[in-house]
């Protein structure tokens, strides 16, 4: 805690020199100030503008309008100029010749267009012939969110924002367009945060965020080469403008809470479960019937005579707490932006929190008419105190619900009879993250010529990650001599170095763009592990208890380095902005591949043609205001590879009798070459009365080869796998966004947004196309998809002996006919069979019995025997249909904003209910609806098999019976909003101050069983896998901004 309050002494510092530099700034215009002082209001759609500015051109002497769109400002004279500008909007000039003027602004869709961003520049999003998708500073703030991920989630068409769960602090998994790698290195997208290639996202404050551009296609993406395969996302912060200097402060807090509970066991249902497992012993003479009897006879005893409701005991009420402060303003020559940002979260489960600290500060020097700087700094620090949820999920839902959690002298449980306390885990863990961030930017921008510009800049990025992990004996074992620690520290950096010469030029109708460009960059990470068990004490947290039995093969220190070298160059023309053509090309080298692969090419090509602009459509001009046909093709490429895995490797360890040595641990394959993915894209953008409709619609086709990933090898080769290019995947689909003002008058505006994504994923090609099993669960094969569920496909469960039965040729199940109790004769379909039967069997020769699982067997291989031939495809975990739907309603000052986000297709194979209803351990506690619903005698029409797995294997891996559908919709925000009128504020001197309630995570639509449908992993073939996560929070809260 001391650590993390010197930091915020440290960040309010920084805070406080910057404040007092703008202080100084505005007594300077104000003192440039007359006194003539012109009052009005400016109005767009006849609505106030918040946050307009007003300036008297030439100074630096300002102001920005107030909640009802009203302003003040001291001027040098009277009929002095001024301009009104304000986004989305033509600026205007005017002539201050009265006391009080009403400015009302044209819309200027253009204007909009202008700021979009694009690799190495800015376009006008009406000249773009990509499929790029932008998002606003405003769509991120009304969605109150905490991170990018969650700013992002739903907004545009193929994009799928998975969050890992709902573990504060966790992160998310981002797709666009699909899969289009096997490596768990290579799935995320490249982020670029100000030009600048980033790591992660994870530690960027939404608040400083001005705009979040989505490059989709390889027209758009290719421009960043080897790290474009999986799309690009462009984020740029927030920067000044000419003026006063304007002080923004931020301030929410929320209450959460679980969202819904899981289906446990009473104590009731638990007994219940012992006694059918004691009687089932008892009769079949297996298993042990003894194994809860001591319960079952001393039901008063106190160490197991309650009736505990784990979810309840665990759960509390969880907080969030976020302050966010920013100053901006500058002169014609200097522009800055200032800000810091706290954020707090305590989660649904104690002793699970996240903090996070934020500074930034942006400048734009403008040094002479030849020269501009730009400067970016960003700092950041955060603490995660973290659980490891799968074993607590486990623990709280599996543990017989009489166990007390406390010894009779009050003191804490960890371990009895071999089940851990949750309790006592969440209390006793030690598992401490810090996280520290820092980013350093410079560029400097010369023309040399008209329409001819230089920018270089040099950036260095610093990442240092600190893990702390202990379990102390108390949660590791029953008899508390067992403990274990574990120390990490990952200290990652780089620099970049870039170089581009840009080219405009315009004459007549003609528009010509060319850029060349060429960078260099460098990363380095060191790595340092401590591993230990069986320290002499549980109350020194230090890895400096475990130093006398650390874990050999886990303990190190490793340093990996690479670095990359790449030429660029786009080149660009227009005529009329009629008919648009581009084209881009970029060679990268990198030290990840051998000498003959370590050069890639990446071009693409994109052209556009305006219709609307076409005499033939002149008939649609009154409502039809742009319409645009887009066609790219491009390829893009994947070196997220790991460092140098052409080469053979070796690795220090125990060889021979405790001697070190160094032995081989990785193969060498020098024809290792680049993922690369050749994308096809075309597109559709209407606009519709004066952009109060939009729609935008693509068909893409992706194809990725070179897949790579590490290839199991045979044991007498002396190694487990080996990096190579092993196949190719293609991903197809199709995108449709419709945005658009339902109602807009002087007091109202109703607009809403709605957008779908269809993709089809195929495995085109495997290494001597042979298929394979990944994690015993996900099948890989020509022809199939990434994701697809591998298992045994339940039927039912026998009621009787006889059940067992099926016609020889077409293995239709008979029905057993019982008269006073015994067995008569079979029917099939009603009626009476008296023809032979088979079957279905064990290997062995076994039949399956009453209470044993029915299997469905291969269509190719109905032989009556289940064994492995029998595992088919039983599911996928991708889903069909993505998308978001968001409206929002304004009536004068009140807002309403409500967002959807909606998944369709995919499924979930319930891997945590699977193990808990395996039916093999009595530590194992099932729901009371899976105890009232298990066979126990001859004739049960039961869900479940026999409450005793034996060697008939009715608990089989993997089970259709646990594939569930993956489908919800979520209600993900609601947030209501009142701006206070300007006349209740100015006495304040306060600008604009809004208030609002919101809601997150408010209701979940869906028939899967578990926590949440929505999770995610970091291996993209390992996925649609629930092995219990820490569930997702239903969150209320209030906000205030303020604007001085």
């Amino acid at each position: 805690m001391k650590k993390l309050l010197t930091k915020v002494h440290w960040l309010c510092a920084v805070l406080v020199a910057v404040m007092l530099l703008q202080s100084g700034l505005a007594v300077a215009q104000k003192g440039g100030g007359g006194k003539f002082t012109l009052s009005g209001t400016v109005k767009g759609d006849g609505q106030p503008l918040v946050g307009a500015t007003v300036v008297e051109p030439g100074t630096s002497n300002g102001t920005v309008t107030g909640a009802d769109g009203k302003f003040s400002l001291s001027l040098s004279k009277r009929g002095a100029s001024i301009q009104v500008s304000f986004i989305g909007y033509v600026t205007k000039t005017l002539t201050a010749n009265a006391d009080h003027l009403d400015i009302s602004l044209d819309s200027d869709a253009q204007k909009i267009d202008e700021v979009m961003v694009v690799a190495y520049g800015t376009m006008r999003k009406r000249d773009v012939t990509g499929a790029i998708t932008s998002i606003s500073s405003d769509a991120i703030e009304r969605r109150t969110p905490a991170n990018v991920f969650e700013a992002l989630q739903g907004q545009v068409a193929g994009v799928q924002i998975s969050a890992g769960s709902g573990q504060p602090g966790e992160s998310s998994q981002i797709n666009i367009r699909g899969i289009s790698t096997f490596s768990a290195e290579g799935v995320k997208p490249l982020y670029v945060v100000d030009g600048i290639p980033m790591e992660d996202i994870d530690g960027i404050n939404p608040g400083d965020i001005t705009s979040i551009e989505i490059l989709k296609d390889a027209a758009s993406a290719a421009m960043y080469g080897s790290r474009s395969a999986n799309g690009v996302i462009l984020i740029t912060t927030k920067g000044g403008q000419e003026g006063a200097p304007r002080i923004d402060v931020k301030y929410l807090h929320t209450w959460g809470k679980l969202s819904h509970k899981l289906a446990q066991a009473t104590r009731a249902d638990r007994r219940k479960y012992d006694l059918l497992r004691r009687k089932y012993f008892q009769d079949n003479s297996i298993g042990s019937p003894d194994e809860s009897f001591m319960i079952i006879q001393d039901s008063l005893n106190a160490a197991f005579n309650v009736d505990n409701d784990y979810q309840d005991i665990l759960f509390q009420w969880a907080q969030k707490d976020q302050v966010d402060l920013s100053v901006s303003g500058g002169t014609k020559k200097m522009k800055y932006y200032g800000s810091t940002g706290y954020y707090n979260e305590r989660g649904i489960v104690p002793n699970t929190n996240f903090q996070r600290l934020t500074a930034r500060i942006n400048a734009d020097y403008t040094a002479a008419d030849w020269l501009t700087l730009h400067s970016r700094v960003s700092l950041g620090y955060s603490q995660k105190n973290g659980i490891n949820e799968g074993q607590l999920m486990t623990a709280m839902l599996s543990r017989r619900p009489y166990f007390n959690l406390y010894y009779p002298d009050g003191t804490l449980a960890g371990v009895f009879q071999g089940q851990k306390s949750p309790l006592a885990q969440v209390k006793y863990t030690t598992d401490r993250t810090e996280y520290y961030q820092g980013n350093l930017y410079q560029g400097f921008e010369i023309k040399l010529a008209k329409g001819l510009k230089f920018q270089t800049s040099i950036n260095a990025n610093l990442y240092l990650n600190k893990r702390q992990r202990v379990y102390p004996s108390m949660i590791t074992d029953e008899w508390q001599k067992s403990n274990s620690g574990y120390a990490a520290d990952n200290l990652n950096w780089n620099w970049l170095n870039e170089n581009v010469l840009t080219y405009k030029n315009k004459w007549g109708n003609h528009n010509f763009e060319a850029l060349l460009g060429f960078s260099e960059q460098q990363w380095r990470t060191d790595q340092t592990i401590l591993s230990g068990i069986n320290s002499s004490t549980d109350f020194i947290p230090t890895m400096n208890a475990f130093a006398a039995n650390l874990t050999l093969s886990e303990t190190g220190t490793w340093q990996t380095n690479h670095s990359m070298a790449s030429f660029f160059a786009r080149v660009g023309y227009d005529f009329k902005s009629k008919y648009l053509i581009q084209a881009t090309f970029r060679r990268d080298g990198s030290s990840r591949f051998s000498k003959n692969n370590r050069w890639g090419n990446f071009p693409s090509v994109s052209a556009a043609w305006r219709l609307s602009d076409e005499g033939f459509m002149s008939f649609a001009r009154r409502a039809l205001d742009d319409a645009k046909i887009r066609v790219s093709w491009g390829i893009t490429g994947n070196e997220q590879i790991g460092n140098y895995d052409y080469l053979y490797s070796y690795a220090t360890g125990d060889i021979y009798d405790g001697v070190g040595g160094v032995y081989p641990a990785r193969l060498a394959v020098d024809n290792l070459r680049w993922e690369e993915t050749r994308q096809v894209d075309v597109g559709l953008d209407l606009s519709f009365f004066n952009s109060r409709l939009t729609i935008t619609a693509d068909y893409y086709d992706k194809y990725t080869d070179g897949l790579l990933a590490n290839r199991e090898l045979p044991k007498e080769s002396g190694f487990s796998t080996m990096r190579t290019n092993v196949g190719e995947v293609s991903n197809r689909g199709f995108e449709f966004t419709i945005a658009g003002d339902l109602v807009r008058t002087k007091d109202f505006r109703w607009n809403a947004s709605f957008n779908i994504s269809r993709n089809w994923n195929t495995i085109e090609k495997l290494a001597e196309g042979e298929p394979y099993l990944e994690n015993d669960l996900w099948w890989m094969a020509e022809g199939g998809s990434i994701g697809d569920f591998y298992g045994y496909k339940q039927i039912n469960i026998f009621p009787y002996d006889e059940s067992n039965a099926f016609t020889p040729d077409s293995w239709q199940q008979l029905t057993p006919v019982f008269e006073n109790g015994s067995f008569s004769h079979y029917t099939l379909n009603g009626q009476v069979y008296n023809g032979s039967y088979v079957q279905k069997k064990l290997p062995n020769g076994k039949v399956f019995r009453g209470g044993d699982v029915n299997w469905e067997e291969s269509a190719g291989s109905r032989d009556g025997i289940i064994d492995e031939s029998d595992r088919m495809i039983i599911g996928n975990a991708l889903p069909t249909y993505t998308g978001g739907l968001s409206t929002s309603f304004t009536y004068k000052n009140i807002g309403l904003f409500v967002s959807f986000y909606y998944s369709f297709g995919g499924q979930i194979y319930n891997y945590a209910e699977h193990q808990r209803n395996m039916f093999l351990y009595s530590s194992t506690t099932p729901s009371g609806h899976v105890i009232n619903n298990i066979w126990t005698q001859q004739g049960d029409q039961a869900l479940y098999p026999r409450p005793y797995n034996d060697e008939y294997n009715n608990a089989r891996y993997a089970n259709s019976f646990y594939v569930e559908d993956a489908d919800y919709i979520r209600l993900s925000n609601i947030r209501l909003s009142y701006d206070l009128p300007e006349r209740w504020l100015k006495a304040l001197r306060i600008k604009a101050l809004q208030v609002y309630i919101f809601g997150n995570n408010l209701m979940t639509w869906t028939s899967y069983s578990g926590y949440d449908p929505e999770f995610s992993s970091s291996n993209p073939l390992q996925i649609g896998r629930d092995t219990y996560r820490y569930p997702m929070k239903r969150e209320f809260g209030v906000g205030a901004n303020i604007k001085f």
